[in-house]
C-alpha cells in the first residue's frame, strides 16, 4: 500500500506509468490509453476512491464563476425587489409573497408583478451565464450527490460572490441545474422522479413480508447504476433491515428476514435474538396468528415455504382434537394435554375455548358451526367517541408498539360498524394522511382479544405522532381520517 498522496502526486505516478509502459508524449497519447490499465500499474487502484482531485477545479475557476456577475446584478436592483431576490426568489426558504406585500404595505398581486420584473431583470443580464453554470453544475454533480459533495462543487461556481448574496447566487445556479436538497442529498429533476418511481414500484416487487426484490426494483426503475441508492430509497420511504430493503421496519420483516437467516425452524428465543425482539408474548402471538410462519415441532417456528404440512398451532390442535372426538371433546382433557404440547398455559387454552369460534357444553367443547357475534350498538363502546357531525372516531394513545407496526385492539361495535363479522376483514384508505397504505380491519374468531385495526404505522408517521399522544380516528367506510385535536369530541352521539 502506497502512503496517502495528493492528488498531484498520483496524477504523477499515473503520467509516468504512462511514459515507462506505453511510451505517452503527450496528451494526445495520454486519451488512447486504457486509464484503469494506468491505475493498476502505477499501484493506485487500491486508494482510488480516496484520492479526490476536486481542487484541480482551480484551474478553471475563472472561466466558470458568475458569483461576482450575479452578485453585482441583485446589488443593483431597486430596493423591494432586492428584499424578494433575497428573501423569495433566490432563497433556500422563501417567503410568501403575501407577507413580503404586507411589509411593503402592497397587495400580494403587487409583490408578485414585483418578482416577475426582478427575474425579468436577472433573466436579461445574467440568465445566460447563471444557465451556463447549470449545466457545469450537471456535468460535475450528476442526478445526485450528498450534500457535503455538493456544496464542494457549487462553491466552484460562485465562490466569488458578495457574500451578502452567496446563498441567492448559489439558489440560482441549483434551480438552473434543476437540483433540490431531500432527505441527506441533494437531487436533481431524473433523481426525483426516480424516487417517486420506485415508491411505486416497491410493493409490487415486495413478498408477503414486506421484504423487496432490491434488484428487481432497480431494474424496474431504471437506476441499476445509479449512485445514491441508498438516499433514493430512504427518499422512497424504504427503509434498510439487515441488509434487505424493506418497505416497512416490522416485526413480521424482522422475523421473516432472522428465519431466512437462520436458515432452519428455531425455538422462539433464538428468533428473538436474531431479529432484535424480545422473547415475550408479542413475539408469540405473532408466530401463532401469521400465516407467513408456521410450527414445525413443540418449540420451534419456521416459515411456511419450508413445510409441506407444518405442525399445527393451538387452536389447530384443539379443532383436530375435537373432530377426532367424534365432534366434541372434554374440556378438562384439552387443558391438560394441549399446554404440555405447545409449551403454554392452562389459561392460554381456556382463553381460546372461550372464543366464539368454540361452543362449551356443560364439561364438553366443539367447533361453532357459523360463529356469531351478538350486534353492538356504537354508543355502548368505550372507545368512541364523536365529531360535532355525528360520525364516530375511535380514541386511542399511540404506543411504541403502534409505530412499530403493531395493531390496536377495537370494540366489536366498531367492526361491525365497518362492515366486518366473525372471520371477516376489510381494507379502509385513508384521506388524510393521503397517499399511505390503506388501514386493514381484522376480526378472528379465536382471538380472545376481539379484532383489531392494524397497518397504522405509516399514517401516524406521516402525521408526525409520537408515542403518547391521543389520537381519533374518525370512522368513515369511505376512508379513514386521523385528528390529533379532540377539543370538540363528544362523549355522546349528537341529536340531529
Amino acid at each position: 500500500m502506497i502512503d496517502s498522496l495528493t492528488y498531484r502526486d498520483a496524477l504523477d505516478r499515473v503520467l509516468a506509468c504512462a511514459v515507462f509502459f506505453h511510451g505517452a508524449e503527450s496528451l494526445a497519447d495520454l486519451a488512447k490509453l486504457d486509464f484503469s490499465n494506468l491505475l493498476e500499474q502505477s499501484g493506485l487502484r487500491g486508494q482510488a476512491a480516496e484520492i479526490s482531485f476536486a481542487d484541480a477545479a482551480e484551474a478553471l475557476r475563472a472561466d466558470v464563476q458568475i458569483g461576482a456577475e450575479f452578485s453585482t446584478v441583485l446589488a443593483a436592483l431597486p430596493a423591494r425587489e432586492g428584499v424578494i431576490a433575497r428573501e423569495r426568489t433566490y432563497s433556500r426558504t422563501p417567503e410568501r409573497l403575501a407577507a413580503l406585500g404586507s411589509r411593503f404595505g402592497v397587495s400580494r398581486e403587487r409583490a408578485r408583478q414585483l418578482e416577475v420584473r426582478l427575474r425579468w431583470r436577472v433573466e436579461d443580464q445574467v440568465g445566460a451565464v447563471v444557465k451556463r453554470a447549470g449545466l457545469w453544475l450537471r456535468r460535475a454533480v450528476g442526478p445526485a450527490a450528498p450534500p457535503w459533495k455538493f456544496r464542494r462543487i457549487l462553491g466552484l461556481f460562485v465562490g466569488d460572490s458578495d457574500p451578502a448574496w452567496r446563498e441567492s447566487a448559489e439558489v440560482a445556479v441549483m434551480q438552473a441545474g434543476g437540483y433540490r436538497y431531500l432527505d441527506g442529498v441533494v437531487g436533481d429533476a431524473e433523481f426525483r422522479k426516480h424516487i417517486e418511481t420506485a415508491r411505486l414500484h416497491a410493493p409490487e416487487l415486495a413478498n408477503a413480508a414486506g421484504v423487496i426484490d432490491e434488484e428487481g426494483l432497480r431494474e424496474a426503475i431504471g437506476a441499476g447504476g445509479l449512485a445514491e441508492w441508498e438516499s433514493l430509497a430512504r427518499n422512497a420511504g424504504l427503509v434498510r433491515l439487515q441488509g434487505h430493503l424493506v418497505l416497512r421496519d416490522t416485526r413480521r420483516a424482522r422475523v421473516f428476514l432472522a428465519l431466512e437467516r437462520i436458515g432452519e425452524p428455531s425455538v422462539r428465543q433464538t428468533i428473538a435474538l436474531e431479529s432484535g425482539l424480545r422473547d415475550n408474548s408479542s413475539l408469540s402471538s405473532l408466530l401463532s396468528s401469521d400465516p407467513l410462519f408456521v410450527r414445525f415441532t413443540k418449540d420451534k417456528w419456521g416459515l411456511e415455504e419450508w413445510a409441506d404440512e407444518p405442525y399445527g398451532g393451538v387452536v389447530d390442535a384443539l379443532v383436530r382434537r375435537i373432530e377426532e372426538g367424534g365432534g366434541q371433546a372434554r374440556i378438562d382433557q384439552l387443558v391438560q394435554e394441549i399446554p404440555r404440547q405447545f409449551d403454554v398455559l392452562p389459561a392460554t387454552v381456556r382463553n381460546y375455548l372461550g372464543t366464539r369460534k368454540f361452543e362449551v357444553l356443560g364439561d364438553h367443547v366443539r367447533v361453532a358451526d357459523a360463529p356469531s357475534a351478538p350486534r353492538q350498538d356504537l354508543s355502548e363502546a368505550r372507545d368512541v367517541v364523536w365529531a360535532p357531525d355525528g360520525t364516530p372516531a375511535l380514541r386511542f394513545t399511540v404506543g411504541e408498539h403502534h409505530l412499530k407496526g403493531n395493531s390496536q385492539k377495537i370494540s366489536p361495535a366498531i367492526a361491525q360498524y365497518l362492515g366486518v363479522g366473525l372471520d371477516g376483514s376489510v381494507k379502509i384508505p385513508f384521506e388524510h394522511p393521503p397517499g399511505v397504505h390503506d388501514a386493514s380491519v381484522i376480526w378472528r374468531s379465536y382471538d380472545p382479544n376481539g379484532p383489531e385495526i392494524g397497518r397504522l404505522r405509516e399514517a401516524l408517521g406521516a402525521c408526525g405522532i409520537a408515542p403518547g399522544e391521543d389520537v381519533f380516528l374518525l370512522l368513515r367506510r369511505e376512508g379513514f381520517r386521523i385528528m390529533t385535536e379532540g377539543s370538540d369530541m363528544l362523549e355522546a352521539k349528537p341529536e340531529r
